[in-house]
């Protein structure tokens, strides 16, 4: 609360008792009062410091005319908010030569008329006074515990962002260099609203060294980082009143990101997390609203160009990683970030972007002409040529949604898209491609998936062991002809061509099968887990190609 007002003081109950009577300057009662003296020394240069309310009986202008004008004068050169004068019968009336002075100064002059106790007057607006003084002492203190905690507790921009907005009762974006919104906390009103056309409006506000309100909307900015070193700044579109303690909040949170960024060392990082979490809350269906997402978007940077599609590269883990080794996960995160980051840049398809994790990209890109399939083919076929050219970087897998006409709907495909990826990078190197969708990875991908499970594993065991044992010991083909069976859906004439053998000679070794299976081939039931089985039985001789 801002410090207390003479309008406010004149309202007071104990000065309201003295019946006041604004003499002079009732333009000017809005000034604040920073103290309140009782004075009847004629002399008051060097006495006062600025916005003291001056008590009086009238005794400093009890001289001549020229005196008490010059009083007023002296009172209005030292910055005093006003003077209160008690009338009554030793003092009838402020001489007209003082209110002359305080008119055309505009200098506040008034006139108590009824008897007054100024103990209680001085007692009430000190009382005000301090108390205001005490609230702000203790805000700072609230202001700076909790931007403190936060960087201890290695917060990240958005937290640091909501806890500025709810410190100041504002709305309030953090956004970059390129005015781009990299956090934001909304309160009181619709995200899309707050964020609307937000680089356009953003660049009419220019960029200032200082905490302060400026551009033709009036926003209140702080920059973000070393005077040399700016990287970002935080912003409040409707500065609220008490705008020192809205500074103070921004110009600490500002403090607390740049300790963030320095902790992290990743500028880059900062970016992308916003993108990550826009991108997760998509997938998560935590934004139900088109409006939003499409705001929201346009301010991480995504034109807009429909179709829209949600994509997730995947990744095998780094050699010699372990799961329980974070900074490990964050730097393989980090890579694999910026390898999708190069490749969306170099052939120019707009990406938002963000980690899943140390093995999973998601990405949100914006195929305008180009169209759904082909902006995902050159972004994919970008991922692979970098790895061509490098040498050392790991195959990936790209999971694709379906082309969407809205943001909100192609990130909402991102989940069904992530599964896809890790079917996909669970495949044989003969079965990869640029980038897959669900139709692609089917029966094989689902397999190869869950090769591992030991209810799979036992599924296959049941089907396949007597033949195993027999291949194991008698080496006479029988795995291999049961493989070319299926693969010709049990047309016997189709397999006797690629055997080589005759129709007589086939018939016979399929009997043979038979009887060490212990089913008919015939059987359309038995043909199908017999060629799950096998699945997964080459699978697990492959070894798994990624954790």
């Amino acid at each position: 609360m801002p410090l207390p007002t003479l309008r406010a003081v004149l309202a007071s109950d104990a000065l309201r008792a003295a019946a006041p009577d604004v003499l002079a300057g009732n333009d000017r009662l809005d000034r604040q009062v920073r103290w309140v003296h009782v004075s009847e020394v004629r002399e008051v240069k060097g006495l006062l410091s600025g916005g003291e309310l001056l008590l009086s009986t009238g005794l400093a202008m009890r001289g001549s005319d020229e005196d008490a004008a010059a009083y007023v004068g002296e009172l209005v050169d030292a910055g005093a908010t006003g003077l209160l004068v008690e009338v009554g019968e030793t003092f009838p009336e402020v001489p007209e030569a003082a209110l002359a002075v305080a008119r055309e100064r505009r200098f506040p002059v008034v006139a108590l008329r009824r008897p007054s106790r100024f103990v209680e007057i001085t007692e009430q607006v000190h009382r005000a006074i301090v108390a205001e003084q005490y609230e702000r002492v203790d805000f700072a203190r609230r202001v700076h515990e909790r931007f403190t905690a936060l960087s201890l507790d290695s917060a990240g921009a958005q937290s640091i962002v909501e806890t500025a907005a709810e410190l100041a009762g504002s709305s309030v974006v953090l956004e970059d260099l390129s005015r781009h919104v990299v956090a934001y906390a909304a309160l009181g009103r619709p995200a899309a609203g707050l964020l609307q056309g937000w680089e356009k409006r953003s660049r009419l506000v220019a960029q200032t060294d200082l905490t302060g309100v400026t551009g033709p909307e009036g926003w209140m900015t702080s920059p973000v980082g070393l005077p040399q070193q700016r990287w970002a700044r935080l912003v409040v579109v409707n500065p609220a009143s008490d705008q020192e303690r809205l500074a103070m909040v921004l110009e600490r949170a500002a403090q607390a990101l740049e300790l963030a960024r320095m902790a992290e060392s990743d500028r880059f990082g900062i970016a992308y997390q916003a993108q990550g979490g826009f991108l997760v809350e998509l997938a998560d269906a935590r934004i139900t609203d088109v409006a939003e997402a499409d705001a929201r978007a346009r301010a991480l940077g995504l034109p807009s160009a429909a179709p829209y599609v949600g994509l997730v590269v995947r990744a095998a883990p780094p050699a010699g990683s372990t799961s329980n080794d974070p900074v490990a996960a964050h730097r393989s995160a980090r890579r694999l970030v910026e390898r999708v980051a190069a490749a969306s840049r170099d052939v120019r398809v707009p990406a938002l972007l963000g980690s899943l994790g140390p093995l999973e990209v998601a990405a949100l890109v914006a195929t305008g002409d180009r169209g759904g399939d082909a902006a995902v083919a050159v972004l994919a076929d970008a991922l692979h040529a970098q790895r061509l050219r490098q040498g050392d970087l790991d195959a990936v897998s790209v999971g694709v949604g379906a082309p969407a006409d809205t943001v909100l709907a192609a990130g909402a495909a991102l989940r069904h898209a992530q599964h896809v990826a890790e079917v996909a990078h669970a495949l044989p190197p003969g079965r990869q491609k640029a980038f897959f969708r669900a139709g692609d990875v089917r029966l094989h991908g689902l397999v190869a998936l869950l090769h591992d499970d030991p209810r799979v594993q036992a599924f296959a065991e049941a089907e396949l062991d007597r033949l195993l044992v027999h291949e194991a010991t008698h080496d006479d083909g029988m795995l291999g002809l049961l493989r070319q069976y299926l693969s010709v859906s049990g047309n016997k004439t189709e397999l006797a061509r690629i055997s080589h053998r005759s129709r007589p000679a086939l018939y016979k070794k399929l009997a043979h099968l038979e009887r060490i299976l212990g089913v008919s081939l015939d059987d359309a039931d038995s043909r199908l887990a017999l060629g799950v089985a096998l699945l997964v039985h080459d699978q697990r001789r492959r070894g798994p190609v990624s954790a």
